[in-house]
């Protein structure tokens, strides 16, 4: 195995011990009133409400992939679809096999351990495919945007979100400003600081431009969460003010306000593959 290439399959084993061990608090999020936790309740009901507008043939086959705890999976197979959820961690497919058991769709759900730059899947498989909180924590991008296009149908559809790069609650933390991302990602390599696994960062622009790149048409884009705010790493305002701010906030990035249309925590993009 080659340097690059042994760099990437650490990231991810990283990534994926990391998932291994906290499954049960990514399924807790969506039930808790944290800041962070209100914004990925957000954005789960944003992507359902964007798939709902899309009003997709049921016969049209949908692959989620980065199933999570299954929330999502679940609530695309009550509407009747057919889901391929796949995950690369074991524990977050043992969630999702019984989200989807209670629910009683188990008939419209397959789930697999798979890895984003390599699905196992044929090309132009699905209708839609959903990537939700997945792109942060590759190594790739590119490839795996790539990976995703091969299997989706001409003129299907992709749900998909990154990190933003330049997002208000960390330009306004000197800790954790963009502009010294470099050092803080060298102390990372570097095994000076443990703890959550680096994500990958980029701006609106730059991800518009690996979609345009990959064969996707951008249909929408959508940037989301503001919060929580900290200094120097403290978080310094109370759950309940800081919902308040983000939700404030959020309405402004809605309504296509300079600047704060670009500076929320992360970017959701609706794409179809080119015909």
């Amino acid at each position: 195995m080659d340097f690059a290439r042994q760099i990437e399959h650490d990231h991810q084993h990283t990534v994926n011990t990391y998932f291994q061990a906290t499954a049960h608090d990514w399924e807790n999020i969506y039930s808790e009133r944290s800041v962070y936790a209100v914004i990925h309740q957000q954005r789960q009901a944003c992507v359902l409400a964007i798939v709902d507008q899309l009003g997709l043939a049921l016969h049209r086959r949908i692959l989620e992939v980065g199933c999570g705890a299954g929330l999502t999976t679940t609530a695309l197979a009550r509407r009747g679809y057919q889901v391929s959820a796949v995950d690369a961690v074991q524990a977050m497919l043992d969630l999702t096999r019984r989200r989807v058991t209670e629910a009683v769709v188990t008939e419209r759900v397959t789930t697999a351990l798979a890895d984003v730059r390599q699905l196992a899947f044929p090309d132009k498989r699905f209708g839609l495919v959903l990537a939700i909180g997945v792109l942060p924590w590759v190594d790739s991008l590119c490839e795996s945007v790539r990976e995703m296009q091969r299997v989706t149908e001409p003129g299907g559809y992709l749900i998909v979100t990154v990190d933003n790069r330049w997002r208000l609650n960390e330009m306004l933390d000197p800790r954790l400003n963009p502009i010294h991302a470099p050092i803080r990602h060298l102390i990372r390599r570097l095994g000076y600081q443990k703890g959550m696994p680096e994500t990958q960062r980029c701006s609106s622009r730059e991800f518009d431009t690996v979609l345009g790149n990959m064969g996707y048409a951008k249909l929408r884009g959508i940037m989301l969460g503001f919060g929580p705010f900290s200094l120097f790493g403290q978080t310094i305002l109370p759950d309940r003010v800081g919902v308040k701010a983000h939700n404030t906030l959020q309405r402004f990035a809605d309504r296509n306000v300079p600047f704060l249309r670009s500076v929320g925590t992360q970017y959701l993009v609706l794409a179809k593959v080119r015909d």
